[in-house]
């Protein structure tokens, strides 16, 4: 497996966290209220797996490889790719921020958590087919043999740093996911 294929395999895990966090977002707006232990496992997939190990081999990696690639040529579209990982990054804060007062019962942070939750499905589903559709497909071009076996090195190295069970734990906490909502 190349290192885009490992990038995409990854999109693959997020898209079915994203197909729950799309259904708790459809329960809370039937009026339904999913309790505070999804959206802990939601905010911590988002987190560990989403920004700190699938982000990161993107933004400081590959990210990094194709700019110096490319001379410059896609740095506007490598920075708005970088944008959404930090809008992502602040709509699950916020979400995070109101979980508290959500499990209190408080309406004005339910509606809060669900404005919230929907923006970042909505935000990673567009750009994930951003990346597999237009970003994924530069790569393949523009990186040669070389360039694929140091950036698998470098993304063994973080998996390693990560910890070597993080896709496995990450899997588990998206079944979570589906197992209490399914039990709601």
């Amino acid at each position: 497996m190349d290192v885009l294929d490992i990038l995409s395999n990854e999109h693959g895990l997020i898209r079915r966290y994203l197909e729950e966090v799309s259904l708790a977002a459809e329960k809370m707006e039937s009026g339904a209220r999913p309790p505070r232990e999804f959206f802990d496992k939601a905010i911590e997939f988002a987190r560990a797996f989403a920004d700190r190990y699938h982000h990161f081999k993107e933004e400081y990696l590959m990210f990094v490889r194709m700019a110096q690639k490319r001379k410059g040529e896609i740095d506007a579209q490598l920075e708005a790719l970088r944008h959404q990982h930090e809008r992502g990054r602040n709509l699950i804060a916020a979400m995070a921020e109101r979980l508290d007062e959500y499990a209190k019962g408080n309406a004005t942070a339910a509606a809060e958590l669900l404005e919230n939750l929907a923006a970042y499905a909505a935000l990673l589903k567009h750009h994930i087919h951003i990346e597999d559709h237009v970003f994924y497909p530069m790569a393949r071009r523009e990186l040669d043999t070389q360039d694929m076996a140091q950036l698998l090195d470098e993304f063994e190295s973080d998996r390693s740093r990560a910890g070597e069970r993080t896709f496995e734990n990450s899997h588990k906490l998206v079944v979570d996911m589906g197992s209490i909502l399914a039990h709601m």
